[in-house]
């Protein structure tokens, strides 16, 4: 054998390095597509979010295709926060009943545009559908009215809220009750180390609720999100942090409705119990447009009824509340979900101001445990002219049960 040059090994090095580059490309190509069907079941979908749980070989891929099998379209999709989860909008209808044929396969190009977005700036969060922003959360104290008490400060909160057409449904430092902050969270009557402390009426100094840090964000064609950390926090003698908790906020790439998640995790990081003593409200609350003060300028409805004092204290699938802005009727909804403590949760509708809180206490006394995590999802869909019962519905079946997926070939 005739031994080689330097020149001539350095040939050889590098054709067998092609050589392999070129291999390992053809054998991921070649990954053949992972197939599943979603189906409908009793209800209709349309314009919903869907979560389909990874197969375990998939879920260290850094991008996927999803391809829609009727017509061999591709369908934007995102990996979720944590890989998982493959998540993409059903915005074609899919009828009771049916079923459609999806493939997802590794895509060694990440997914073009971003479609939402998540902007933190200037001591807030704001999320983006194109170049709208449709909700924003206050990490640093909201402007208060002039002249208010200092207690009445807050952050840890979501305003504004709009709707597709541009209209903000959301209020914070309401006049008629400065204390509601737009889409926030707090409980009413509760018992600390034998004291009595209020997070929700803040002016009795006794406690307050506010953002403490960033945790995480993502901007990307199916959502955007954020996760932050809030403290609620007693006031009195030796003031102290008492619950921990989390919001996941996830706001989807929907034009029709806009929708969004919160997911909170609250967690007792004192030595005792909180107590959460039963009362008529307390827990998530919505506050509605400022336009919408006077009673006769709003509405509230569940899907059992138009009529707030009926049902006041009811448990229903959803609550919305609508009325004028800028002479245009819109509105916002929310959805308590069927996982959360003691559901379905009733409902506190005011009688008179537009506002209504989704409320366990209402059922009796619990305790909130040193380090067990008390956990709550809801979901928060606004709309232009008066709300349609039937879109709702659709969109309360997509989130309480949403559509079965079943693999057809084993991953």
């Amino acid at each position: 054998m005739v031994p080689l040059s330097s020149s001539g090994v350095m040939i050889r090095i590098f054709t067998i390095a092609c050589s392999l580059i070129l291999c390992t490309a053809s054998t991921k190509a070649a990954q053949p597509a992972h197939h599943f069907e979603l189906q409908a079941g009793d209800a209709a979908r349309e314009n919903c979010p869907i979560w389909i749980a990874l197969p375990e070989n998939l879920r260290d891929a850094k991008h996927l295709q999803l391809t829609n099998k009727s017509n061999n379209q591709s369908v934007p999709s995102q990996l979720s926060e944590d890989g998982k989860q493959l998540v993409f909008i059903l915005d074609q209808k899919l009828a009771s009943g049916e079923s459609r044929s999806y493939d997802i396969s590794i895509n060694p190009a990440p997914p073009k545009g971003e479609g939402t977005k998540c902007l933190i700036k200037d001591g807030t969060i704001s999320l983006v559908i194109g170049e709208r922003t449709i909700l924003t959360y206050h990490t640093t104290v909201a402007e208060p009215p002039p002249g208010i008490s200092p207690l009445l400060n807050r952050s840890g909160h979501i305003h504004p809220f709009i709707t597709p057409g541009g209209k903000v449904v959301t209020d914070e430092y309401p006049s008629d009750h400065l204390h509601q902050h737009a889409i926030f969270a707090a409980w009413t009557k509760t018992f600390f180390e034998g004291e009595r402390v209020d997070f929700w009426n803040q002016l009795a100094g006794t406690g307050t609720v506010g953002h403490r840090e960033v945790l995480e964000s993502t901007s990307g064609p199916v959502f955007a999100s954020f996760k932050v950390r809030l403290v609620h926090r007693v006031l009195k003698d030796n003031p102290r942090d008492v619950l921990d908790e989390t919001w996941t906020v996830r706001l989807y790439n929907i034009r029709d409705l806009h929708i969004f998640d919160i997911e909170s995790v609250q967690t007792c990081v004192a030595k005792t119990p909180l107590t959460i003593a039963e009362y008529h409200y307390g827990g998530f609350a919505y506050r509605g447009s400022a336009e919408w003060i006077k009673n006769d300028q709003h509405h509230i409805i569940t899907n059992e009824t138009e009529d707030r004092e009926v049902g006041n204290h009811t448990k229903p699938n959803w609550t919305a509340v609508y009325g004028p802005v800028s002479g245009d009727l819109c509105g916002a909804a929310m959805f308590s979900h069927p996982s959360n403590f003691r559901s379905p949760q009733p409902v506190r509708l005011h009688p008179s101001m537009p506002y209504f809180v989704y409320s366990p206490a209402v059922l009796g006394e619990f305790d909130l445990k040193p380090g067990k995590p008390y956990e709550t999802r809801n979901r928060y869909v606004s709309f232009d002219e008066k709300p349609d019962a039937k879109q709702l519905n659709v969109a309360w079946e997509a989130y309480s049960s949403p559509p079965e997926v079943k693999w057809t070939e084993t991953p």
